[in-house]
């Protein structure tokens, strides 16, 4: 337990306590946070995966992290800023693992790649048994909801970012563009769901169909220049993705 709260928390940081700032920003790896903050976002996401919301209080966050519980108010600011970081910290990292090892795919293999990625989404089940814990309150909160809103712009970015976006912000304004990052994030998210409600799915089947789907898509064809002119006709050096053509 930590005696002297305000030394332990501005040694590790050198800044203002959390009140004033986020916790982290979605850019950056969970290992940006500071020791003792790490250890109460893991100890606030085991307690949920565990026992539910109902068991997510200050007291039994800074117990099962070994520390003072003024310091969850120190990092988080209170109980809806703890629930913010646990939502955020949900597959985070899994994330940027993936926008890393999609940027080095080439095209040909982006279909296998992308479908391998997601895959690797749905696996992490104690992650999303975190997340549905904590979604009916986020559904009554309007700040966390609204929190929500900007999270799911950040993955619909990752998956153009996955496809070969060169400005993934700017392609959210093409509504073909938006909708495929959409379903992918719904293909993510509905068999996560089926997957913990039957713990013997197979969810290798489902992507191995999406795969299929993929590779015969337009979608999937990265190139160059707007509108999917080629970037010698177009004049254009960026690269982005082509929306899913009509079949």
């Amino acid at each position: 337990m930590k005696t002297d709260q305000s030394a332990s928390a501005t040694s590790e940081t050198g800044a203002e306590p959390a009140a004033s700032k986020r916790p982290f920003d979605f850019e950056d790896p969970l290992s940006s946070l500071p020791p003792t903050a790490q250890r109460l976002l893991i100890a606030a996401k085991e307690i949920i995966a565990e026992r539910g919301f109902r068991a997510l209080t200050l007291k039994a966050v800074s117990d099962r992290a070994g520390e003072n519980t003024a310091m969850v108010s120190y990092y988080f600011n209170n109980k809806d800023g703890l629930i913010t970081a646990v939502l955020e910290s949900v597959i985070h990292d899994e994330y940027l693992d993936s926008r890393t090892r999609m940027a080095s795919t080439p095209a040909s293999e982006r279909p296998r790649q992308l479908v391998e990625e997601m895959l690797r989404m749905d696996s992490a089940t104690a992650d999303f048994q975190v997340f549905f814990e904590l979604l009916p309150h986020v559904l009554r909160h309007d700040a966390l909801r609204q929190r929500m809103v900007q999270l799911y712009r950040w993955y619909w970015k990752a998956k153009l970012e996955w496809l070969g976006a060169a400005n993934a912000s700017e392609e959210l304004g093409d509504q073909d563009l938006l909708g495929l990052a959409q379903l992918l994030s719904a293909v993510i998210d509905g068999l996560a769901i089926q997957a913990a409600i039957d713990h013997d799915l197979d969810l290798s089947n489902p992507y191995r169909v999406l795969q299929r789907l993929l590779e015969s898509s337009e979608g999937m064809r990265v190139a160059g220049g707007k509108g999917g002119q080629p970037a010698e006709d177009a004049g254009a050096t960026e690269r982005r993705p082509v929306a899913v053509a009509n079949h």
